[in-house]
């Protein structure tokens, strides 16, 4: 039976994979369409745009801008991973903003009520039937709960996640293109950068995902004076509507409100500063966004943090670099920094060990005149790993989201307070991180731990041995060997037999149309088959003898 879903599917691929091209060769970019087999298929000849005047970093931001939400949250992320592209043109994805045009008012009420399923004023007691925000995935309302709590409810754009979807299968396509047609990218793993992506932006399309973020977040400065959370509203949240309470606060960034409304800027930039640190620190689990946008202030100077969607998480051992790596910086000791970089990247034992920590140290060697307070941290965090990347070192993507959330909330608090000293802010935290690395508790859990495994090694490895001593008397003992380097040569083996298949069913096709042609009442059948296939053929032959593959 036809699967009619999937036929659907397929036709909407192909007329998304022509408009994607489409807009790719009108940026300039016709000869990557060209060498990745694609242009000739799905591009019909149209004059390409006058794009002259831009550079090709620009014509690239401009053409993921075109694109779409899926491209425009991929650059933003990849505007975060200087491991992967040139710095020119992470400066110009940086400048990518999520925005988009509201849809329609009455679309999303709809919709919050498909979600709900219930009428919209069975739940509110007003509604603010005109949006206060409009991003590409969600559109945001402002309402009052039947209990009288104002709130901000946040609705996905209808059937959005089905053009993600289509989307993020177009990407992994054309990534794996890429890096089959372009051999010097297969150290950058295209395709596994896209498959990463798409775990991202599916966690941020479950907004159940971004309720449980603030829970976490919630539990984890319950209790502190100087933060405060947003309630989200569980029984009104599903994976596509998120009710939050809604915050009534100063933006961080506004001085001049802050000031008039009796807050005292010093204070907010080292309690926003500290903030972070406990989040990072103490915690393991951090705002990944921490823009001036998404920071308010409520009375008091309490600080309080919106949207949830993008957090980081630190395991145990990235927390330990994190502590090493700005206990060194404080020093100005390359050696301490190079040891600690080398842990985050899971290289204890690095052959070109030396020579890395020199560079590290002709780094530093910059700010040797400069006093620790006036030097920038994030800045220093960043050219650090741009040299260990040099280095083909590999560093986890939560470490970049790290690196991200220092550089803005440092940039946050020297608009407030431009005195402010963030290493001094940040010692305390590493002393203390540092400290309980060497806890005896952490080191008596740690050889615990060891003894454990050592312990439940020489337990099972009888019965392992009897297993597969076993499995050899049976003759089912079976070994995997792994044969690298003979790719190409598969390739080309499958490429030969498509052709000789083609070539098959090419004189299958000539023979039988030449046969039905002799028959009167149905002669143009053969006819128009011999003549079809002939050309077909003839246009195969042609193709092999230009490629020199025959």
């Amino acid at each position: 039976m036809v699967n009619l879903f999937r036929i659907g599917t397929a036709v909407s691929e192909i007329g998304r994979a022509r408009e994607i091209i489409g807009i790719v060769v009108k940026y300039g970019f016709n000869d990557w369409v060209s060498k990745n087999g694609l242009g000739k298929y799905l591009v019909t000849k149209k004059r390409l745009t006058r794009i002259g005047k831009y550079n090709t970093w620009e014509r690239v931001r401009m053409a993921i801008d075109e694109l779409g939400p899926t491209f425009i949250k991929f650059g933003q992320i990849m505007a975060d991973r200087p491991d992967i592209i040139p710095e020119p043109l992470r400066l110009e994805l940086s400048k990518l903003q999520d925005e988009a045009e509201p849809m329609s008012d009455d679309i999303a009420i709809k919709a919050i009520e498909k979600e709900l399923k219930r009428p919209l004023m069975t739940v509110f007691r007003e509604f603010d039937c005109i949006n206060i925000a409009s991003a590409s995935i969600a559109q945001v309302y402002r309402a009052t709960l039947q209990t009288g709590e104002e709130v901000c409810v946040k609705i996905q754009r209808p059937d959005i996640n089905n053009k993600i979807e289509l989307d993020l299968n177009l990407m992994e396509y054309f990534a794996g293109r890429m890096q089959r047609n372009n051999p010097e990218m297969e150290a950058i793993d295209v395709l596994g950068v896209v498959k990463e992506f798409g775990k991202t932006i599916r966690k941020e399309l479950d907004f159940m995902h971004e309720a449980a973020n603030i829970v976490r977040f919630r539990h984890n400065f319950e209790g502190d004076p100087d933060v405060y959370v947003p309630k989200v509203y569980s029984e009104y949240t599903t994976e596509k509507v998120i009710v939050e309470e809604y915050i009534t606060g100063i933006k961080i960034s506004d001085t001049e409100a802050l000031i008039e409304a009796g807050n005292d800027p010093v204070l907010l930039a080292r309690k926003a500063v500290r903030t972070i640190f406990d989040m990072i620190f103490n915690h393991g689990f951090f705002h990944a966004d921490p823009h001036p946008g998404n920071i308010f202030v409520l009375e008091n100077n309490i600080i309080t943090f919106i949207d949830f969607g993008m957090m980081g998480s630190l395991r145990e051992e990235q927390l330990f670099f994190l502590g090493k790596y700005a206990l060194g910086y404080i020093q100005r000791d390359p050696h301490s920094m190079t040891e600690a970089l080398l842990l985050v990247s899971g290289k204890r034992h690095f052959s070109q060990k030396r020579e890395l920590e020199f560079q590290i140290g002709e780094m530093m060697a910059h700010y040797r005149y400069l006093p620790i307070e006036e030097m920038d941290f994030g800045r220093v965090l960043q050219e650090s790993i741009d040299i260990i990347v040099k280095f083909g070192l590999k560093i986890p993507p939560s470490i970049y989201l790290l690196v991200k959330c220092l550089a803005t909330i440092e940039r946050v608090s020297v608009t407030l307070y431009p005195g402010i000293d963030f290493v001094d802010e940040m010692q305390p935290y590493a002393v203390a991180l540092f400290a309980r690395q060497f806890d005896p508790k952490t080191i008596t859990r740690e050889v615990f731990d060891s003894l454990k495994e050592y312990y439940r090694l020489v337990m099972e490895l009888p019965s392992e041995l009897n297993e597969i001593i076993s499995k050899i008397k049976e003759g089912k003992f079976k070994t995997l060997i792994e044969i690298k380097g003979f790719e190409p040569l598969v390739e080309e083996i499958e490429q030969t037999s498509n052709r000789v298949s083609i070539a098959i069913v090419l004189a299958a096709l000539i023979i039988g149309g030449s046969i039905i042609s002799q028959q009167e009442d149905i002669r143009w059948i053969g006819t128009t088959i011999f003549i079809l296939a002939g050309i077909f053929g003839f246009w195969l032959l042609i193709k092999l003898l230009r490629r020199g593959k025959y």
